[in-house]
């Protein structure tokens, strides 16, 4: 095994595990969660992460997995969460903080996806690597759209 090939792999299980947790916020946010539209959101996301740690593990166990995907393309970012406080999330978390908690969360996985298609840029991975990127983009678009629809709108 090259080492290139165990740098992939250890990539992969870390994306597994971010998934794993990003699924069981997604989950347990939207039991919290009193508006059905976040409600449905929130579902919706998990059942996302809940795929991507799919796709990981099958590339896992089968490398020809990966593969070409269709681009997203670039996904606008409102900034809003940028300038909150990193903040632990607690069992008795209130919506906005798990809110917040989830919009870091996709930041990291954004950055931790953009930095490995960057360091795999000769290899047909990078392009994975850079639409998961992407789609954690997407997600934590999502959540700062839902940021300022109920938090916002309730202040």
């Amino acid at each position: 095994m090259d080492s290139d090939e165990w740098d992939i792999k250890s990539a992969l299980r870390v994306g597994v595990a971010m998934e794993v947790g990003a699924q069981k916020l997604y989950t347990d946010a939207s039991a919290k969660a009193r508006d059905p539209g976040s409600k449905k959101l929130l579902k919706e996301l998990a059942a996302d992460e809940a795929k991507h740690k799919a796709y990981f593990e099958a590339a896992l166990k089968d490398p020809k997995v990966i593969g070409a995907k269709g681009s997203m393309g670039k996904v606008m970012d409102l900034k809003i969460s940028n300038p909150l406080r990193d903040e632990p999330l607690g069992n008795n978390a209130t919506y906005q903080e798990t809110l917040i908690f989830a919009a870091k969360s996709e930041q990291t996985a954004h950055d931790f996806y953009s930095v490995l298609s960057k360091a795999y840029s000769n290899d047909p991975i990078s392009k994975i690597w850079a639409e998961f990127a992407e789609m954690e983009a997407s997600h934590k678009l999502k959540l700062e759209k839902e940021y300022d629809d109920v938090v916002l709108r309730d202040n």
